[in-house]
């Protein structure tokens, strides 16, 4: 009897057991239905300081993208944002304030008084080992008179010694004004020396280059390259027009040194302008002065000169922001750029000639495929963003355009399939969601390993795979889920893992700062922000850089000396930890075997030759470099370790490295 009733209390503890399963699974299973349909409700909002439109009663006019990075070095990303009242704040992944500033009074204005347009840019600009947050100032209204330049933050919100920089007072109203930078900064080590420097455009015309401590770099701004041709000294130090494009940043000529890429308003003269120099033709009326037209990307070096090929003329202004790209892997970077609106919006021919998107090598000539541009429909203010969209292992272009058309394109210029497709709000309007200063965020929303496009909608942030199908809902029916802000968005999403829970987070930002939890998706972003990271480069680079990637000596046979050779390591994308190993530990040794990485590292090993080798090439064994991020491998670097010994000669050769 006892083992009979025994069976049957298992019998009852299973069924319940079961049934229990089954109603905890239901009820999973809900909640997770309930997190993927219908208006998301924020993880955390958070009101910002904000100054109202002039053209409107709202506050919504934010045109500064947010910024992801990790400023405390807890390795948590950080939320930086600055808003139309010309604060600039910092917020902890979990919604806390940590530094709220206005930048105001540092330039000599009335508090809440100055405005920002540009889009904040961080990193370590001085190598003390904590980044800086880099942010034009100024406002892109005529009527309201603001100071434009540029101001550096430390980490802790307190402003740079020696900042803010100043413009000049140039040609746009009101007088008495500072022109204002729209342009975003980027910031990269441009002469190699190990501080950073800091790259933007603006409305003065002018192109600047600045040091760590607010100091123009050699050669700049740079003269318009109209100078040698009219010798006109208005143009001797600055452009011909104004220059709303941000820089990207890469070496693209294979020299070793970072070079800047930047669109401008800056036409051309055609045959009805002396000196007469090559075969550009104005073909429509121009509104202002006949016979000049269209605009430019200029393309220079780290002293201010034009690189072979540039500038590129185009027949409208270039008000999108290159994006960079090493396509076919010879360490040249590809350059993909969109047009302007202000001819085909000022000209009484209203000229498409504007409708176009560019793809062009690093000496300017359009690329394979690409020969003109790709006609899409309508001009194209935004800046592409660089990604895998379809998983096939190779980068995406992805470009809005002002048709309300998204564009995505392979490598070669042909369209990926699905593409151009029309994003829709939650209620099926078709909105006007492209203008300069924004671009689409690349990442992997469905935890698929490939990247979806996040598009500011509206009020809303819209995305879409790589097949062309909208993920989010496209009409009142629909019951797939929305990101909702409660104003409209006038600037670019940003997407990353916040938290480091493994999983992304989702950035919006008007007069409120939303952020919202995807937990379907990995922790993976090829184009997270405006201009593709937290330096603003807009460019694509490998996440880490390690060379030489194998060492070479020469040794006097009979000998037994040891050689110092050096490993320098590059991140590109934050802090990685590394360890040093070697499979011939007996004549390889390292003073520092491993560490972290925040930017560059040098790491010394120490070669010991035996005298007693014979002639000839040996193999001496092997250095392990391993990279990690999150207590998980990244990637294994390994670098062989030759030696050559030549016999009876006098001298003993010192470590060649390639």
């Amino acid at each position: 009897m006892s083992v009979i009733m025994a069976n049957l209390k298992r019998a009852r503890f299973v069924w319940f057991l079961a049934l229990f399963l089954l109603v905890s699974s239901t009820l999973l299973l809900s909640a997770s239905d309930e997190s993927v349909e219908g208006e998301q409700a924020p993880y955390w909002k958070r009101s910002l300081p904000s100054a109202s439109c002039p053209d409107s009663s709202s506050t919504d006019c934010h045109r500064a993208s947010p910024l992801l990075a990790d400023v405390t070095g807890d390795g948590k990303l950080e939320i930086i944002v600055a808003t139309n009242s010309g604060h600039v704040q910092m917020y902890r992944h979990d919604g806390k304030l940590l530094w709220d500033i206005d930048v105001a009074p540092a330039f000599g204005m009335e508090k809440n008084k100055q405005r920002i347009a540009s889009s904040p840019a961080a990193a370590d600009i001085d190598s003390d080992g904590r980044l800086e947050i880099v942010v034009g100032t100024g406002t892109t209204y005529r009527t309201i008179c603001t100071q434009g330049g540029v101001i550096v933050l430390e980490h802790d919100g307190e402003v740079k010694k020696g900042w803010p920089f100043l413009t000049q007072d140039g040609d746009v109203p009101p007088k008495g004004c500072r022109d204002s930078v729209f342009s975003t900064p980027a910031l990269g080590d441009l002469d190699n020396d190990g501080d950073l420097e800091i790259v933007f455009g603006s409305f003065d015309k002018r192109l600047y280059a600045l040091d760590q401590g607010g100091r123009l770099l050699p050669g700049f701004p740079p003269d318009s390259n109209h100078f040698k041709r009219f010798g006109w000294e208005n143009l001797k130090g600055r452009l011909a027009d104004t220059i709303w494009s941000s820089p990207a940043l890469a070496d693209l000529d294979g020299d070793g040194y970072l070079d800047i890429v930047i669109g401008s308003d800056e036409g051309n003269y055609d045959a009805r302008w002396e000196p007469v120099v090559g075969d550009w033709n104005c073909p429509f009326q121009s509104p202002t002065t006949q016979g000049y037209c269209g605009g430019s990307i200029y393309a220079l070096n780290r002293f201010g000169t034009l690189l072979p090929g540039f500038p590129r003329y185009k027949l409208e202004i270039i008000q999108s922001t290159p994006a960079l790209l090493d396509m076919d892997g010879d360490d040249r970077y590809e350059i993909f750029v969109g047009t302007g609106d202000w001819y085909y919006n000022n000209s009484p021919d209203r000229p498409k000639y504007g409708f176009r998107f560019f793809g062009m090598d690093s000496d300017g000539r359009d690329l394979s495929g690409w020969a003109g541009g790709k006609k899409v429909g309508g001009t194209v203010k935004p800046s592409p963003a660089i990604g895998d969209i379809d998983g096939d292992g190779s980068q995406e272009i992805i470009i809005a355009v002002q048709n309300d058309k998204l564009h995505a394109f392979n490598l070669d210029g042909t369209e990926v399939d699905g593409f151009p497709m029309t994003p829709r709000n939650q209620y099926g309007l078709i909105l006007n969601f492209h203008s300069n200063g924004s671009t689409a965020i690349l990442a992997d929303y469905t935890g698929d390993g490939k990247m979806e496009i996040f598009l500011r909608l509206g009020h809303e942030t819209a995305i879409i795979d790589g097949t062309g199908k909208q993920l989010t809902a496209a009409d009142p029916s629909d019951t797939r889920p929305t990101y909702v802000t409660n104003g409209s968005i006038w600037n670019s999403p940003a997407v990353g893992d916040l938290d480091g829970d493994g999983h992304l987070e989702l950035v919006a930002q008007n007069s409120e700062l939303f952020v919202w939890r995807l937990p379907s998706s990995s922790n993976r972003a090829d184009w997270p922000m405006l201009k593709g990271n937290a330096a603003r480069t807009s460019a694509v680079v490998p996440e880490i850089v390690v060379k030489p990637d194998s060492m070479h000596m020469v040794h006097e046979s009979g000998k037994e000396q040891s050689y110092t050779t050096w490993l320098n390591m590059t991140s590109f994308a934050g802090g990685f930890d590394w360890t040093l190993s070697t499979n011939a530990s007996d004549v390889i040794s390292f003073p520092r075997g491993s560490g972290r990485i925040n930017r560059t590292r040098l790491v010394s090993a120490i070669v010991t030759i035996d005298g007693d080798l014979p002639p000839g090439v040996h193999r001496m064994g092997r250095i392990d470099l391993t990279i990690s991020r999150d207590g998980a491998v990244h990637e294994v670097v390994k670098i062989p370790v030759t030696v050559t010994v030549f016999k009876d000669l006098n001298q003993s050769f010192l470590p060649a490295l390639h």
